[in-house]
């Protein structure tokens, strides 16, 4: 029996570095064009509401394509998932390629980026909860966002190097070719299958129900709060320095920064710490926020960056901490997972569509600072974590 357990454990740790090495190199493959996808939409002359559309119609296209195919679904693998995902999203940069000689790609896309998202977010997340150590979730988080940071952080610099100097068509061929050796780990781990039967109401059970409320509200500042960092920061970024050499540049500084800080604060988060770290980074992020509404030249832009990155990732380890706890805790945890995705994108459903409203009624200038604010405003609901506790899942369990 002794020995079982060994190779139990040998082959749980092989396979969650063979998951960290798909982990790597998506991230790489994507984080060579994903930051830059908005500035490229805007050069082709696209407007920020039409930009802030095509992120719409993803999210819109992400819950249809989820309660669509939950037939099909729960007869996949996490495996399967993450290898289908692929593909995709090379399809998706080769697609982006054509986006002005093909305009109805446009309404295309997002779809196939829909698809993208659903198959390896499901996926990936699914297998990580069931490999990480319940004791060491902190530190697993910590080492998985540290590797992930570490990888990711010369990504956005050398992207635009890329750009500057063959364009965006050679970017998107190199970033498929990584993304094609991201398959190669995947057949080093074994599938896990969704739940079985997966209905509509059980995933409904998990964004309505008694007992999870306050982390779900935590969840809705999440995804509204990042389609400000991710998307709008950037482009903010890029009309300050009009570079996008210096926009991958200043990217990479911060990732760089945040990689040094996540592997220590999932150590802090596993000695019991996880609910003071979170409500003191929530603080000091929204406090970013705040600043960035007076933040104009490029030396305040890229001290901001960084310090906002460093914060950020002390923030998401403390709170994925929580999220993982919760899917190793429910009976289900693949349903869990799923409601978390539809929960992100029913959000921004709701959300895109104010800052298109906004996009369009105020200047570039006083938009970038509304979206700023109700950024640091969003930003407090990570706070309701905090209120929620494990106990409160006896419900969600019967």
């Amino acid at each position: 029996m002794q020995i079982n357990r060994t190779q139990f454990s040998f082959f749980g740790r092989r396979e969650v570095k063979a998951l960290y090495g798909t982990l790597a190199l998506i991230t790489f493959g994507e984080g060579l064009i994903n930051i830059f996808v908005p500035i490229f939409l805007w050069k082709m002359g696209f407007a920020i509401w039409q930009i802030l559309f095509f992120y719409f119609l993803h999210s819109v296209y992400f819950v249809i394509l989820t309660f669509a195919t939950l037939p099909i679904l729960d007869r996949m693998s996490d495996k399967m998932m993450m290898f289908l995902s692929v593909p995709l999203m090379i399809l998706y940069f080769f697609g982006l390629n054509y986006i002005a000689e093909i305009p109805y790609l446009f309404l295309i896309l997002p779809l196939i980026l829909a698809l993208n998202t659903l198959f390896f977010d499901v996926g990936y997340n699914l297998d990580f909860s069931q490999t990480v150590d319940d004791k060491k979730i902190g530190r697993e988080i910590g080492t998985r966002n540290t590797i992930s940071a570490l990888v990711h952080f010369s990504a956005p610099f050398i992207g635009g190097a890329l750009i500057v100097f063959y364009g965006f068509s050679v970017t998107f061929f190199i970033a498929s070719l990584i993304l094609f050796g991201a398959v190669v780990p995947l057949f080093f781990f074994p599938h896990r299958h969704l739940a079985t039967n997966l209905k509509r109401g059980q995933i409904l059970r998990f964004l309505f129900g008694r007992g999870i409320q306050n982390f779900n509200i935590s969840g809705i500042g999440y995804s509204t709060e990042l389609i400000i960092g991710g998307l709008l920061w950037p482009m903010f970024i890029f009309f300050a320095v009009n570079n996008i050499e210096s926009l991958g540049g200043i990217i990479s500084v911060g990732l760089f920064a945040s990689a040094i800080t996540t592997y220590f604060v999932g150590l802090l988060s596993d000695s019991g710490d996880r609910r003071k770290i979170l409500s003191i980074t929530t603080i000091l992020f929204a406090t970013i926020w705040a600043t960035r509404i007076f933040t104009t030249s490029p030396n305040a832009i890229i001290i901001s960056n960084v310090i906002g990155n460093i914060i950020a990732a002390a923030l998401m380890v403390a709170w994925s901490s929580q999220f993982y706890k919760i899917a190793k805790a429910v009976t289900h945890p693949s349903l869990f997972i799923l409601s978390r995705e539809v929960l992100y994108f029913l959000s921004r459903i709701v959300f895109l569509p104010i800052l298109m409203v906004l996009s369009c009624v105020l200047t570039i200038q006083n938009f970038f600072m509304v979206s700023f604010g109700l950024a640091a405003l969003l930003q407090l609901l990570f706070l309701f974590a905090n209120r929620f506790h494990l106990n409160d899942l006896t419900a969600m369990n019967e």
